[in-house]
């Protein structure tokens, strides 16, 4: 099987473990963000969807911006760009990348302020963590499937 196969599916399974984080973080820190409607909102085709619609919507792009973020630190990887090899380390140092992606680009376009400042105070520090279990089970998942 090609690589970058491997490299979407451990995608996919980290942004689904740093899923499972965000729902343990939304049901024990008030006024957690609800990154799935809040995702699926950005693009709503100029009518709003309803909640529900959003919400699946979001949970598909977050699934599918892991792949796509998964396949990035595979490429960089086999290229040997910076990141030497696939493990845990090189996957949390890679979290950094989407984590700010988000905080620089996908925050001030659902007009929630750069590093989601709009949103609370302590936000970037969750968001950051989340990313970072995106990044551990990444490296981790890709050193036993490549490794």
């Amino acid at each position: 099987m090609p690589s970058f196969v491997f490299y979407l599916i451990a995608g996919v399974l980290g942004a689904f473990a740093m899923s499972i984080g965000r729902v343990i973080a939304h049901r024990y820190i008030p006024k957690f963000p609800d990154m799935p409607l809040l995702l699926g909102r950005l693009v709503d085709w100029g009518k709003p969807e309803p909640e529900s619609v959003a919400r699946i919507f979001g949970n598909y792009q977050h699934l599918s911006m892991g792949a796509l973020w998964g396949v990035l630190f595979g490429a960089l990887v086999d290229k040997q760009f910076f990141f030497a090899e696939f493990n845990i380390a090189q996957g949390v140092i890679f979290s950094i990348i989407p984590w700010l992606f988000m905080m620089l680009v996908l925050m001030p376009l659902a007009k929630r302020g750069f590093f989601g400042i709009k949103i609370s105070g302590y936000w970037w520090f969750a968001s950051l963590a989340l990313h970072i279990l995106y990044g551990a089970a990444l490296g981790l998942l890709l050193s036993y499937m490549i490794g």
